[in-house]
């Protein structure tokens, strides 16, 4: 389902994306108990609330919305800005959710419960999504900032050449942890950032 709002943007969503969205929260609910998928969708809202505020401060309209299986995305029409506004709308997503965990850390909130995987999925979110393959902001920011140095099908060509090594070297870190034990759900998202690099 596709619909305009007020000012323009576009928001899309339907069945397959709602069922998507709820199915991963049931996944993260399984994960870590009913508290943790608010705690991540607290980070979700932080994350994109930085974006939307940081958007509208330097001009950037928001162009679309998008539900889906991880979680919500938001998009901005940057014709109308320079790269370096671009860039500051990019980073201020992954800054906030490092921001918010790292003022968070010490305090009562940590005590209470959901307290400690909001800090820990803060600062999970902001720290991966600064990653340089494509589909997160980290990929958005290397793009944006290749590109003020070089034709835009030769900054495709870079931006896609270093998100494949990035989602490669994260795979292969992700299998090494599989292995020591670590979670299952690092490997997938591993898996999903090399099908979002190709």
């Amino acid at each position: 389902m596709k619909r305009k709002t007020k000012r323009g943007a576009e928001v899309t969503s339907g069945p397959a994306g709602f069922l998507s969205f709820f199915l991963s929260f049931a996944l993260v609910a399984s994960l870590g108990g009913p508290v943790y998928p608010l705690a991540v969708g607290a980070a979700l809202l932080v994350h994109e609330a930085a974006h939307l505020l940081t958007a509208a401060a330097l001009g950037a309209p928001l162009s679309s919305v998008r539900i889906g299986a991880w979680g919500v995305r938001t998009a901005f029409d940057y014709s109308s800005v320079s790269a370096g506004r671009e860039i500051a709308v990019l980073v201020s997503g992954p800054a906030a959710n490092i921001a918010a965990a790292l003022a968070l850390i010490k305090t009562p909130l940590t005590d209470v419960p959901g307290g400690v995987y909001f800090v820990l999925s803060s600062f999970a979110l902001g720290a991966v999504n600064l990653l340089p393959v494509r589909g997160l902001d980290g990929g958005a920011i290397l793009s944006a900032a290749v590109g003020r140095f070089v034709l835009p099908d030769r900054a495709w060509r870079i931006c896609r050449v270093i998100s494949r090594v990035f989602a490669v070297l994260f795979w292969a870190a992700a299998a090494v942890a599989q292995t020591a034990g670590f979670s299952w759900s690092l490997l997938l998202l591993s898996l999903y950032f090399l099908v979002r690099a190709w």
